[in-house]
């Protein structure tokens, strides 16, 4: 049996590399964590808070990675027990009562103790035995009509299990659920408590953050027909727990999440389980196997572990909650005839033993390396199979390229929340984070206050200026290489059109450096030698290059206001250009307006040359964008029939901007002899 600890290691580091080794998952958690902590302010000026859930909350990146967003209003308090109510002030805070009486196991009902202000709220009420509840659908039903008059974006939402809307971004399905948040435990799950004590997992710490951090009621009832149920929720408690896991676990639970899409489904034409039954069943195996350590060699032990406790519960048609064991979650799922072509599908499995691992696209290779070269070890230590280059890059294309929801009053906010937050002994990827989010917070206030129209009014233009420059300087100094970009858009629409060509001309010089990193493309060598002593701070701001991202509320420069107004009557909100275009562009534009005409058609023949050529620093899935920049500072230096065959192109590109209106518009501007 020597042969499945080697298979074990060998899988292991099979899913480092695709699910992510123990630091890539670090640092995925800490900057995510260090950007809910530092945004949350935002919501306390908009009275909502909110959560980001879900298998990319957790630390996947997986194709199948679903992204979901708990929001709920801070002023509705939910308790479990009357006696809870002393502890809130009414009228200025709505108290909403769990009943939990007569109803299945892990559901509630939500009885309104005090008025609500919210109008959904209020319109999703119904009475029953003079209390009133709020009704599950009525509330979901009223919050999807609200969130499609919110934004062009938002129009293609449909309800989606107990979210309030589900849309589709770039691939990506989103998650948003409208919910309420109780800081207290509830009674059902106090059983829990005792359960962890006695079986030693998880920690004390761990079981107390938990407790602390209380549970959501989201908007489904046990059947669709229960209106007034509302499930209980732990998703913030497991996510602590999948926080607590150690690699080995992490990995088992990937593992299983992988099996599920790529084995199971694929052999059932309709999948019946998800991966919140294979996150159950990980819980309940860690919480109660102790014979071997969770370590590489113990992979596969565990993962057959975990699949013979799947079979068993298909099998009586039970999957017990791991908090409420009550709740058997395969209740209206997992029965009669489903339950039997599943159960005979994963026996079918298990009859082939671990050899069914082979089944699956991911893990295949790795098994077949295994069986060609039986005497094959690999080492499970991270540093023998992940570069520290490969560790920043995944660093870098973690960290927020933009911050959403921006005001004055924010950036008061935000700076005090930074004061508060230095105070913490941060570790280098959250100094990176911080330092990642402020740059961005400083430039976006910059354009805040150079599209305030109030401060031109009142006649101090000037000093407008000085502070918008003073902010975009210091982003730029702490920030990465092509926030430099926004600073020469700000000097062009001063007129300062010198200011902008030599701030764009150091630009130039950076951006084409031989070290930087553009999304995930590098040349490994000449970064390891340019950043062998240089702090993760100093390499995010001298080799890191982001696009350039136009936020349809803001004016950036006059030549792009058509195309960012169609871009957000179609459902976006940005503009995505790639940095080396927007560079060209601003080139252009500065010698055009200088009267320079050999310098401004040398630039243009650079940009033309670098969309045709060029597939690394203009991604094809942004292109369409780019062809048109190209075609819209042909038109302006007077190039109608090279305008005209740019904007053809950017009507052939894919198109992720939406702009095909304004292209079309564009053509319609130009001279009818090329038409």
């Amino acid at each position: 049996m020597d042969h499945i600890p080697r298979l074990s290691e060998i899988i292991y580091v099979g899913l480092c590399h695709k699910i992510g080794s123990p630091t890539e998952v670090r640092i995925r958690r800490e900057v995510i964590d260090t950007y809910e902590e530092m945004m949350k302010s935002k919501n306390n000026i908009k009275e909502q808070d909110e959560m980001k859930s879900g298998s990319e909350r957790e630390g996947f990146r997986l194709r199948t990675s679903d992204i979901d967003y708990m929001l709920w209003l801070q002023d509705h308090k939910v308790i479990c027990d009357l006696s809870q109510i002393s502890l809130y002030r009414i009228p200025q805070q709505t108290v909403i009562l769990m009943e939990c009486d007569d109803l299945p196991p892990g559901f509630t009902r939500l009885n309104l103790l005090s008025p609500s202000n919210d109008l959904v709220i209020r319109s999703s009420c119904v009475t029953k035995n003079n209390k009133i509840f709020i009704s599950s659908t009525l509330f979901r039903r009223n919050n999807l009509q609200v969130i499609k008059t919110l934004h062009t974006f938002f129009a293609s939402s449909i309800p989606h299990g107990p979210c309030s809307s589900n849309v589709k971004v770039q691939g990506f399905e989103i998650d948003f659920v409208l919910c309420f948040r109780s800081h207290h435990w509830p009674t059902t799950a106090l059983p829990w408590i005792q359960r962890c004590h006695q079986q030693g997992w998880p920690s004390e710490i761990v079981i107390s953050e938990i407790i602390n951090g209380g549970i959501h009621v989201v908007p489904i009832g046990s059947i669709p027909e229960n209106d007034e149920e509302w499930r209980i929720s732990f998703s913030r408690a497991e996510q602590k727990l999948v926080y607590s896991m150690n690699h080995c676990q992490f990995l088992c639970y990937g593992l299983l999440k992988l099996f599920l899409k790529e084995v199971i489904d694929f052999q059932n034409n309709y999948p019946v389980l998800c991966s919140y039954f294979m996150k159950t069943i990980v819980f309940w195996v860690i919480q109660s196997n102790h014979s071997f350590p969770w370590k590489p060699d113990n992979l596969l032990y565990y993962f057959w572990k975990c699949f013979k406790l799947l079979i068993y519960w298909v099998r009586i048609g039970e999957c017990p909650n791991f908090f409420i064991p009550q709740n058997n979650m395969f209740r209206v799922k997992v029965t009669g005839s489903v339950q039997n072509v599943l159960f005979n599908a994963l026996y079918g499995l298990y009859q082939k033993g671990i050899s069914c691992l082979v089944l699956s696209s991911t893990l295949s290779p790795y098994i077949s390396k295994a069986i060609l070269y039986r005497t094959l070890r690999v080492s499970t230590d991270e540093s023998s199979f992940m570069t520290s280059t490969e560790l920043d890059i995944s660093l870098f294309e973690e960290l927020p390229p933009f911050t959403y929801g921006l005001s004055f009053e924010f950036f008061a906010d935000f700076m005090n929340r930074i004061e508060a937050f230095k105070r913490k002994r941060l570790t280098p990827y959250e100094v990176v984070t911080l330092q990642c989010l402020t740059s961005n917070v400083l430039k976006d206030t910059a354009q805040l206050i150079e599209n305030n129209t109030f401060l031109n009014r009142n006649r101090i233009v000037y000093g407008k200026y000085s502070k918008v420059t003073t902010l975009l300087n210091f982003s730029c100094k702490i920030g990465n290489m092509s926030l430099t970009l926004y600073l020469a858009m700000v000097f062009y629409r001063a007129r300062r059109y010198e200011q902008s060509l030599s701030c764009l001309q150091k630009t130039q010089e950076r951006m084409t450096c031989p070290f930087i990193v553009y999304r995930d493309n590098v040349n490994n060598v000449m970064y390891e030698h340019y950043t062998a002593r240089i702090s993760l701070g100093n390499k995010f701001r001298r080799v890191v290059v982001l696009d350039t991202r136009l936020h349809h509320k803001l004016n950036y420069i006059d030549e792009l206001e058509l195309e960012q107004k169609i871009n957000n009557e179609n459902g976006l909100a940005t503009l995505q250009i790639p940095p080396l275009v927007m560079l060209h562009m601003l080139l252009i534009l500065n010698h055009h307006r200088l009267g320079d005409t050999v310098r401004s058609q040398q630039s243009l023949q650079d940009l033309r040359t670098l969309l045709l050529y060029d597939e690394v620093n203009v991604p094809i899935h942004i292109r369409d964008i780019s062809w048109q920049i190209l075609g819209i500072c042909q038109q302006i230096t007077g190039d109608f029939l090279g305008s005209l065959q740019s904007y053809q192109y950017s009507l052939e590109q894919y198109p992720a901007h939406k702009i095909q209106e304004a292209t079309l518009l564009r053509m319609n501007t130009l001279p009818r002899v090329l038409m």
